[in-house]
């Protein structure tokens, strides 16, 4: 737990300035919620693996690891500086915020750092990197990062510190995680080590979160305002995923590389067009039945982990086999 991000003598400003903007939103330009919050889309990590296994399956296969290890490392960072940041949304730090009813079911848990602002900016910031001579795609992408961080903001969601933080962890992950995988490159058993130690640091983190740090343990009414418990239980389930994402990759990359582009563009189309709905499918329908309706947890990290392993290995290695 990390006390001063919610200092008052820090945290009083940036609540000063959601107020602002809440004056504005509630007074004036309400009907901007749904579209702030259809932007929002690019921070959930169903859109951004999308982004990704397109670019992976179809365009450039160094690129896609790139932009997957990005997307892997961003959950795996984030996800664990919220969960010993302890910090409360910002509707908790000060009732006179009120956050719109449209955003609140998407806004669960701890608050530090914004997991939209930093997935859109690894994964779109990424995009941009890669195609960053074509410039004015390139601004424009940028463009969309700062909107996502600002709808955080309007929505009421996020503190400046929030989105701030996660801008700049994208941001430090687009430049790290060209350095590992161009060192990855020049010997690809590296990706073997580098998969090895992101695995041992990954069950570091969790043994850290499980059985050494601190949580608030706040009531209101009678109702825990926020159960630790069932946050480490989606940061298992995240783990999961994050990780079968990037062994998968990696996997992929030492055994059984592929160029997407001795494949004719025909059935790079009917590749991606199978491969997008499957995805789809999986993450926004299927999963989320599977997960909400999970009796152990036992089950729901494997299942997330294979759900991983599926996008960067086995669908890969079917479509190399049959097409």
């Amino acid at each position: 737990m990390i006390d001063f991000l919610s200092n008052p003598q820090w945290i009083n400003p940036q609540i000063d300035c959601l107020l602002y903007l809440q004056n504005f939103r509630i007074g004036y330009l309400e009907h901007f919620d749904k579209f702030f919050l259809s932007i929002t889309i690019f921070g959930e990590f169903w859109l951004p693996t999308l982004i990704c296994a397109i670019v992976y399956w179809c365009i450039d296969f160094r690129s896609g690891i790139y932009l997957f290890t990005l997307e892997g490392f961003n959950i795996l960072l984030t996800h664990f500086f919220k969960m010993i940041a302890c910090v409360y949304r910002p509707w908790v730090l000060n009732k006179s915020l009120h956050p719109s009813e449209l955003a609140i079911p998407y806004a669960k848990g701890y608050s530090f750092p914004s997991g939209h602002s930093a997935m859109t900016s690894s994964v779109v910031g990424g995009v941009a990197y890669l195609i960053r001579k074509y410039k004015i795609i390139c601004i424009s992408l940028i463009g969309l990062i700062l909107l996502v961080g600002f709808s955080r903001l309007w929505l009421g969601v996020h503190t400046p510190q929030d989105v701030i933080c996660g801008l700049l962890t994208g941001l430090v992950l687009i430049f790290a995680g060209n350095l590992l995988i161009d060192w990855a490159e020049k010997d690809k058993n590296r990706y073997l080590y580098l998969a090895g130690i992101v695995n041992i640091l990954s069950v570091l983190a969790l043994i850290y979160v499980k059985f050494f740090n601190t949580y608030r343990i706040d009531y209101v009414s009678g109702q825990l305002l926020v159960d630790p418990q069932k946050l480490m239980y989606v940061t298992y389930v995240v783990y999961g995923y994050a990780l079968g994402l990037i062994n998968g990759c990696f996997l992929c990359r030492r055994f059984f590389p592929f160029d997407p582009k001795e494949i004719s563009v025909k059935k790079r189309i009917i590749i991606g067009i199978i491969g997008s709905v499957i995805l789809i499918l999986l993450l926004k329908y299927i999963l989320l039945y599977i997960i909400m309706n999970i009796i152990a947890l036992k089950l729901a990290i494997p299942v997330m982990f294979i759900l991983g392993l599926f996008v960067t290995l086995i669908y890969p290695a079917i479509f190399r086999k049959f097409i």
